[in-house]
């Protein structure tokens, strides 16, 4: 019997098989890596189930868990969990969890295995910033000055209501700066000490605010003077027997911009008092003109409270500006 001829396999044939066998063998490891992944990712002591929260006064915890829940909710490339303790999305879910209306600070902490644990803590509104068109269109301002949330329509006066003139309301934006803020906030505190409540402030970009007292009347005062300063000037000037009378609804305005240089308008009657201790007249004298001195120098009528026209106050307002001017 005669042995069957030898045939040789051609190199091309080799290199294909080789190729299959190696892109089988590639096949199975990464079919075997994806399920290992699947299964692995899957470990019920490695899934987070548990959502607690902690923080708010006003937020209901409910709403923040429902937050994250939904977003460890579903997987990465249909593979991964979401949920999974070491690849669950910690930046989205601060993210989600501070865009909730009022949230402020957000930490957000994975506990073991099954347990993601939020606190949080809650914007407290301490004004309105509202519209000058419409003082029903408003947003909460915390005690930064930063509108954080758009406020329902509220009646009364629960909180002060401010505008900036010349600004529109918006939400995560301070329309003043700090320190003329809390200046506000501290001046209605003070005058509501002396039993005068201010129920809203007129803010412009001078530095001045025009506060509207509750019942009637406006007080003008510079942000750039101190509150103890501007309250006791009114004060004294109130404190003398000529002023005595002025009460919410009687006047039209008591401008405080110009240290105790104090003009009282009755709305028929402009007048200006000089604030010191002694301001006991009982008898204007006639009208005078400011002089080039400042005013708390002593001089002949210091604590007489004179008559002063409207002319006088501008030329005040004036004086004042040109004081306040670069050389």
């Amino acid at each position: 019997m005669k042995p069957r001829p030898y045939r040789s396999v051609s190199p091309s044939t080799v290199l294909l098989m080789r190729q299959i066998i190696v892109g089988l063998m590639i096949a199975a490891f990464f079919g075997m890596l994806i399920v290992s992944v699947w299964y692995g990712t899957r470990i019920h002591a490695l899934t987070i189930t548990t959502v607690t929260v902690e923080g708010g006064e006003t937020i209901e915890h409910s709403e923040i868990e429902a937050v994250v829940r939904e977003k460890i909710s579903g997987s990465y490339l249909k593979i991964v969990p979401r949920a999974f303790a070491f690849m669950y999305p910690h930046e989205e879910i601060e993210s989600a969890v501070k865009a909730v209306p009022r949230v402020k600070d957000v930490t957000v902490v994975r506990k073991g295995g099954k347990e993601l644990h939020i606190q949080f803590s809650e914007y407290e509104p301490q004004a309105l910033w509202c519209d000058e068109a419409d003082m029903n269109s408003c947003y909460f301002l915390d005690e930064q000055g930063y509108a954080f949330s758009k406020a329902p329509g509220l009646i009364g006066g629960s909180f002060l209501r401010v505008t900036a003139i010349g600004k529109k309301p918006e939400v995560q934006t301070a329309p003043f700066s700090t320190e003329e803020y809390l200046r506000v906030l501290e001046l209605k505190n003070k005058f509501a000490e002396a039993k005068w409540f201010v129920k809203r402030a007129d803010i412009d970009t001078a530095g001045d605010a025009f506060l509207t007292i509750v019942e009637g009347g406006e007080f003008k005062v510079s942000l750039k003077q101190s509150a103890d300063e501007t309250v006791s000037n009114l004060l004294t000037v109130l404190g003398s027997e000529q002023f005595a009378h002025i009460k919410p609804g009687n006047f039209e305005y008591v401008d405080l911009r110009f240290g105790s240089k104090v003009f009282v308008n009755e709305v028929t009657t402009v007048t200006s008092a000089t604030s010191t201790a002694s301001s006991t007249s009982t008898s204007p004298t006639p009208p005078t003109q400011p002089s080039d001195s400042p005013v708390d120098e002593p001089s002949s009528d210091v604590g007489q409270p004179v008559i002063a026209s409207e002319e006088t106050i501008r030329e005040a307002l004036a004086e004042q500006e040109n004081q306040q001017a670069p050389e």
